[in-house]
C-alpha cells in the first residue's frame, strides 16, 4: 500500500465516523453506496453498504442486496448478521429465508440457558456477564440478544444463579451457578 492510499483510507474511515457520530445516517448510505459501487470486489465496502441499508430501515433492499453475495460466500458466514436484522425489521425469522445452510441463531430461551449453566459449571467464583456471553460470540451464526439482555434473563433464574454487583447495570454483574438443572 503506498503512503497515499493509506491516507486515502484514513480519511474515508474518518468521513465514514464523523457521519455515524452526526447520525447522519441517509449521508452514511450514500457514502458507502459510492464506495460499494466503486469497488465490487471489496466485500467489506458491500457489507458496509449493506449495514447502512440496515441502519437506514431499507429492509427488503438489504436482503436483495445481500442475497446473491451471501449464495456466493456462505461459507465465510458472510451477510447473516445483516440478513438477519433486515428480516427482524421486516417482523420475519429465519424462516422466511433461503439459505444455503441454516444459520445457528441464539435467542433467549432453554438452549440459551443451558450453555450459560455449561460455560458456568466448574466454577467456583462469580465471573463477569461478558464471560458468560462470549461463548455465544463463537458459536452462532446471530445473537438476538445483548450483554445486558442475556443479564437480564439470567436474573429470572435466582434458584440456578447468583449474582455480585449492582443489578441496575446489568451488564456489569457477575454471575455464579448455584443450581444447575
Amino acid at each position: 500500500m503506498q503512503k497515499e492510499d493509506f491516507y486515502n483510507d484514513f480519511e474515508d474511515w474518518e468521513a465514514d465516523a464523523n457521519l455515524i457520530n452526526d447520525e447522519d445516517w441517509i449521508g452514511l448510505l450514500q457514502l458507502r453506496e459510492e464506495k460499494a459501487r466503486n469497488n465490487p470486489e471489496d466485500l467489506s465496502a458491500q457489507q458496509r453498504y449493506g449495514e447502512a441499508l440496515v441502519i437506514n430501515k431499507k429492509y427488503s433492499e438489504a436482503i436483495d442486496f445481500f442475497t446473491p453475495l451471501y449464495k456466493v460466500y456462505y461459507k465465510e458466514g458472510f451477510g447473516i448478521q445483516e440478513i438477519m436484522d433486515a428480516l427482524i425489521g421486516l417482523g420475519k425469522t429465519e424462516k422466511d429465508f433461503n439459505w444455503v445452510i441454516e444459520p445457528k441463531i441464539y435467542r433467549l430461551n432453554k438452549q440459551t440457558l443451558d450453555l450459560c449453566i455449561k460455560t458456568l459449571k466448574g466454577k467456583r467464583k462469580h465471573i463477569s456477564i461478558f464471560n458468560v456471553y462470549e461463548p455465544f460470540l463463537f458459536t452462532a451464526d446471530y445473537i438476538a440478544f445483548s450483554e445486558d439482555d442475556l443479564a437480564e434473563f439470567l436474573l429470572k433464574y435466582p434458584k440456578i444463579f447468583s449474582f455480585d454487583g449492582d443489578r441496575s447495570f446489568p451488564r456489569f454483574l457477575n454471575v455464579k451457578l448455584i443450581n444447575s438443572l
